[in-house]
């Protein structure tokens, strides 16, 4: 399956199912690269930490912003 065909259903999730994808996507490349990184085993942690990524700010800088 190509990326392109997933993004239109990607697009359409929730914002914790999201997460939730990103979580997934985090384990399986990391599994991957030879990374053991354990799954959250109960609701209460993942919840916990969704609650905790959904209410984290991303900031982006630019070297454009800067120099004038």
């Amino acid at each position: 399956m190509l990326l392109s065909e997933i993004l239109p259903t990607v697009s359409q999730l929730s914002h914790q199912d999201k997460l939730r994808l990103i979580h997934f996507l985090l384990l399986a490349v990391a599994k991957e690269e030879g990374c053991s990184l354990e799954p959250v085993a109960d609701i209460e942690s993942e919840s916990a930490l969704l609650n905790q990524l959904s209410s984290t700010e991303a900031v982006v800088l630019s070297p454009q912003a800067g120099s004038r």
